[in-house]
């Protein structure tokens, strides 16, 4: 019996039968109002793009500040990466940010298990009926809760005042703006000044629990 060919490729052809190609997507990173509120907010607005977005020129201000992933400013973790204060000599700052965002996701994600408000309790309550807890569901919980606890213990192995550093930068609900020492760190930042000594030594504090955490 003959083998099957190759496949045809699907997609559309020329007239020669060739398939033509489709120019890739290029990633949608917001309209240039978010893109220009996401970069005040990391610090990264200078004066010339600030004058522009006042006088209603936002698209013109955004090619001001360049191309920056600004879409990491969702958090304070991304805004103090952007402004380029977890600096470490043995960790990129890439590292230092995703293990607080990983931090992040444990604490919460286990809290959300234990509130009666939580994720599982809402997808049971929004199907009308409130099913057992299954062994997976407490496995999945434990699993969670273990993981958090060992990143927890290594920060307070650090010290106290890391652990306190680490969870204002990381845990704490900081979205839009905050903490207070952040955006004191940000804005000297902008304005090329010196840094107030307090606000200096929180992100010194923070920078060695994250690296103590990858």
């Amino acid at each position: 019996m003959a083998r099957a060919g190759r496949k045809r490729k699907s997609g559309a052809r020329d007239k020669s039968g060739r398939l033509i190609a489709t120019a890739r997507l290029r990633a949608d990173r917001g309209t240039a109002e978010l893109r220009l509120h996401r970069a005040r907010r990391a610090g990264a607005l200078d004066p010339q793009a600030a004058r522009l977005w006042q006088q209603g020129r936002a698209e013109e201000a955004v090619e001001a500040i360049g191309g920056g992933d600004h879409s990491q400013a969702v958090d304070a973790i991304g805004r103090a990466w952007l402004a380029g204060l977890l600096a470490h000599p043995a960790r990129s700052a890439e590292a230092l940010r995703d293990a607080g965002r990983i931090l992040f996701k444990l604490y919460w994600a286990h809290y959300a298990e234990l509130a009666p408000s939580g994720g599982l309790y809402r997808e049971m309550a929004g199907r009308g009926v409130v099913r057992s807890i299954t062994a997976s569901d407490i496995e999945r919980a434990a699993n969670l809760e273990a993981a958090l606890n060992r990143r927890l213990a290594i920060l307070d192995d650090c010290g106290r005042d890391v652990r306190k550093a680490v969870e204002s930068l990381c845990i704490d609900h900081h979205f839009e703006f905050g903490p207070l020492w952040l955006d004191r760190l940000i804005q000297a930042r902008r304005q090329k000044a010196a840094p107030d000594a307090e606000a200096l030594r929180r992100i010194e504090a923070a920078v060695l629990g994250l690296a103590a955490l990858t």
